[in-house]
């Protein structure tokens, strides 16, 4: 990990950015000669997908969804099936 003071990184800071986007190495950012700070490349932590028809109007999770496949469908509901 490259060490620069602040008054380097301030003058070279879009060179210092582009180049820690090139390799993923991070900088320590130093003031009068001791660590106070790292800059490190950002990383997007991926979210969790959920599913779901129509995921804009509502959601379910897979536990919900679980437990509605195993429900028992009461005779009503089964007869609109078979007539």
């Amino acid at each position: 990990m490259i060490e620069m003071n602040i008054a380097e990184l301030k003058a070279h800071l879009s060179d210092v950015i582009a180049q820690i986007r090139k390799t993923g190495e991070g900088v320590i950012i130093g003031r009068y000669g001791k660590p106070v700070a790292k800059l490190i490349p950002y990383e997007e932590t991926p979210k969790p997908r959920k599913i779901g028809f129509a995921k804009h109007l509502s959601q379910t999770d897979m536990e919900t969804l679980q437990e509605q496949v195993d429900a028992d469908l009461d005779p009503e509901t089964l007869e609109g099936f078979y007539s």
